[in-house]
């Protein structure tokens, strides 16, 4: 009797953890929500079709020519851009006391002529920091695209207050420098 009760005790709690085990997912895969505080933009107009200045931009192999003293590699070599695809831009430090540093970016959008965005963590500072860019293309006329590129940065307190004065300022030159980088976008195109 001692033995059927016990068992009759157990079984909810057996039942359940069994339960438990068959509806636990295989894999989690944890999603973060990140407050994008800040950020910087610029637009310009590029004299070449849509279509050309976003299969030049998301060649990301040629980077390293598009944002001359910038962009110093791209990792793995031969990198075929997609959705859901990830690769490693070596950075040049625009600011000194900072080491060149290397992102590894995710592809979070991939629409062929329209937009291309790409997010991952700043490796540069002691303070994680993460960024998102996003490049848009409207079609102005047949030979003119409206180009955009914007940063969004989780800049917040805890940045300030950890970074060092130089990531601090490294950060900074990165958000304000918008326009230069889409210029350097433009005279590649335009000169090739």
């Amino acid at each position: 009797m001692k033995k059927l009760a016990y068992a009759l005790l157990l079984l909810p709690a057996m039942s359940m953890s069994q339960a438990w085990a068959e509806d636990r997912p295989v894999q989690v895969e944890e999603k973060t929500v990140l407050n994008y505080s800040t950020g910087g933009y610029a637009t310009v107009e590029i004299q070449k079709p849509v279509a050309h200045v976003f299969k030049s931009l998301t060649n990301v192999n040629i980077w390293p020519d598009i944002n001359k003293g910038v962009t110093l590699r791209i990792q793995p070599e031969n990198v075929k851009v997609q959705q859901g695809i990830k690769f490693k831009e070596t950075i040049a430090s625009p600011i000194p006391g900072i080491k060149n540093w290397t992102n590894e970016w995710h592809v979070l959008e991939y629409i062929p002529n329209k937009k291309f965005v790409i997010a991952g963590w700043e490796t540069y500072a002691q303070v994680p920091i993460h960024s998102k860019i996003s490049y848009e293309f409207a079609e102005k006329s047949q030979n003119t695209t409206e180009f955009k590129r914007t940063i969004e940065v989780t800049l917040d307190k805890k940045f300030i207050e950890g970074a060092s004065k130089q990531e601090v300022e490294a950060l900074y030159r990165f958000v304000g420098s918008q326009w230069e980088m889409a210029q350097h976008l433009k005279n590649y195109i335009e000169t090739h």
